[in-house]
């Protein structure tokens, strides 16, 4: 599941951050944010919180 979403992360040219059973993902773009995190929903069933230009995701 960290990697699906670390690859999802980076496939939207963002970087990440796991940390205490969170992934943190940074963007340049608050749009690039909210793509991923459509993708991660769909893809991982997980639901991202996306605040700016960051997201994050619960594990």
């Amino acid at each position: 599941m960290n990697a699906l979403i670390a690859e999802l992360i980076r496939s939207s040219t963002g970087y990440f951050h796991q940390t205490a059973g969170v992934v943190i993902g940074f963007f340049n773009d608050p749009e690039q944010a909210h793509l991923c995190a459509n993708k991660i929903a769909a893809a991982a069933g997980k639901m991202a919180e996306v605040c700016g230009n960051q997201l994050s995701v619960s594990l």
